[in-house]
């Protein structure tokens, strides 16, 4: 009696036992990719360059008045430097705006500072030149991308000699965009804030070609990596 009583339990116990081992088959494939992603490393976009851990500035260099008003290529070269100290453990750190200065109280009316020598002058090791080539915000938010595009090299005060990058005398090539709907969101917050915003993702370009990048499997950019 018990064991007619217990049978049909039984059996339907192992109908779904044997259902869920089959659909675990089908579903194998799908279920070894799921654990291949989550073991998987994040992507990581390796530094351009490490810097080595000397008192270093950035030196905004916009000969040919390319970023305006002025105080954005402040807050371009500010941008860069604070994100260098918090990302690249970059401690010793000078304020831009002493290269600026001092670059300005040396250039002559008709030959400008060399660059080492503007870094021996405020005291730094190492110097990262930034020259801007493009900064363009469009008149009518919404018809183009606001972008930027500078070029950047790594002086060493000592020798006076480009240590990045290696193979292209210019410098290194950054571009900056914002596509166009999140500038027409953007603009919402005020006539400047595109230019801002604009500024703030160049800063940040540039620092970032000095230090490791992290990535989520879908290519979003990891904060706090």
């Amino acid at each position: 009696m018990q064991y007619s009583t217990w049978s049909p339990w039984l059996a339907r116990v192992a109908c779904l036992v044997i259902a869920a081992a089959w659909l675990s088959q089908l579903g194998g494939c799908n279920i070894a990719q799921a654990v291949d992603t989550l073991t998987r490393p994040d992507p990581v976009e390796k530094a351009k360059y490490d810097l080595p851990d000397l008192p270093t500035v950035v030196m905004f260099d916009d000969y040919y008045s390319v970023v305006t008003p002025v105080r954005i290529r402040r807050d371009i070269a500010e941008e860069a430097t604070i994100v260098l100290m918090e990302r690249a453990d970059m401690d010793d750190m000078v304020s831009p705006l002493d290269a600026i200065r001092m670059a300005k109280k040396m250039d002559k009316s008709v030959e400008r500072a060399a660059i080492h020598e503007v870094g021996k002058a405020i005291g730094v090791d190492q110097v990262i030149y930034v020259e801007p080539l493009r900064f363009l915000i469009p008149a009518i938010v919404g018809t183009s991308e606001p972008m930027a595009a500078f070029r950047v090299k790594v002086i060493d005060v000592k020798t006076g000699k480009r240590v990045f990058p290696a193979d292209e005398k210019s410098g290194w090539s950054v571009q900056v965009s914002i596509p166009r709907a999140e500038s027409q969101r953007i603009a919402s917050s005020g006539p400047s804030a595109i230019r801002k915003e604009l500024a703030t993702r160049s800063g940040d370009a540039i620092a970032s070609l000095f230090f490791d990048i992290k990535y989520s499997q879908h290519g979003n950019r990891l904060l706090g990596q």
